[in-house]
């Protein structure tokens, strides 16, 4: 018998809520952004991110968080990993820098869990 694993999902009551500096896009269209993306692959190599699936519950059903990129995506939270970087460590990294209090007096301290996907992509 394969066990399934535990996922524990907790009120959006026990989280407390801020705001940021809104994050705009640094393209102004989709041509701006793949021409900079191929500029930083021939700069760099093949880039390594990655994002988080972050679960809630509101009135008794699951719900994933998701940011919103100014007013036109939305995006899991997560990130480009800085080079020699795990993944763990960097999904923490830009976890805190996208959904940590914007003081350094306080660190959450993240739980990551399983991964449940590896993709590549080529543009």
């Amino acid at each position: 018998m394969v066990m399934s694993p535990v996922v524990n999902t907790y009120p959006l009551s026990s989280y407390t809520f801020g705001t940021k500096e809104p994050k705009m896009e640094k393209d102004t269209s989709v041509a701006d952004r793949l021409a900079r993306m191929k500029v930083n692959y021939m700069k760099e190599g093949m880039r390594t991110s990655v994002e988080a699936i972050l679960l809630v519950q509101e009135h008794n059903h699951p719900h994933i968080l998701l940011l919103q990129i100014g007013n036109t995506f939305c995006k899991l939270p997560g990130g480009r990993l800085k080079p020699g970087e795990n993944e763990i460590e960097g999904l923490k990294r830009k976890l805190t820098s996208k959904l940590g209090a914007n003081s350094p007096a306080l660190v959450p301290d993240w739980q990551i869990g399983e991964c449940v996907a590896i993709w590549w992509a080529q543009l």
